[in-house]
């Protein structure tokens, strides 16, 4: 990966669906929320529910996965990305201004995509040999958004931490 993790909790991805747009509205902050929390219960093991939760929940992620596919989103190319509580960078081959404020459009689940439209400012343009890598800082979220996105943060964090002491092993 040729971005490094932010210092404190982030999700790091070296393929991620990733678009900026400009002017763009951020997505309804109530259904946001409540896809980072589906998420969050689609991504969890199974082992750990009795029986008659597992049949249930089997249940429910076959019906979502269905919905999912029947609405065929089109998802925007994929980036390497660092998402953090309060900023996010990702490579890109076009330089954006510093200042410019837009959407970031981003999917975190191919199985079960939605795309999120978060609200940021581009803070950093540094050109690399590969292309540039851009820094922006989410812009004010609202309280049922930002406790969803950084459970979401946290979440991937800890597997990510979890990854690196399975590998030292």
């Amino acid at each position: 990966m040729r971005l490094s993790p932010f210092d404190g909790p982030c999700l790091l991805c070296e393929t991620m669906p990733l678009a900026w747009s400009v002017p763009g509205d951020a997505g309804n902050d109530w259904e946001m929320s409540r896809y980072l929390q589906v998420l969050a219960d689609f991504e969890l093991p199974r082992d750990v529910l009795d029986d008659s939760q597992t049949l249930q929940a089997a249940k429910t992620d076959l019906t979502l996965l269905w919905l999912a596919r029947t609405l065929k989103t089109t998802l925007p190319n994929e980036a390497e990305v660092v998402m953090g509580l309060e900023s996010v960078v990702w490579c890109s081959d076009v330089p954006l201004p510093i200042g410019q404020q837009g959407v970031i459009t981003f999917c975190l689940s191919k199985d079960f995509p939605m795309l999120l439209k978060f609200k940021a400012q581009i803070k950093q343009c540094i050109f690399q040999s590969f292309g540039c890598v851009i820094y922006a800082d989410w812009l004010p979220m609202r309280g049922v958004l930002l406790d969803s996105f950084e459970k979401t943060i946290f979440r991937y964090h800890r597997r990510y931490i979890q990854q690196i002491r399975e590998q030292q092993q």
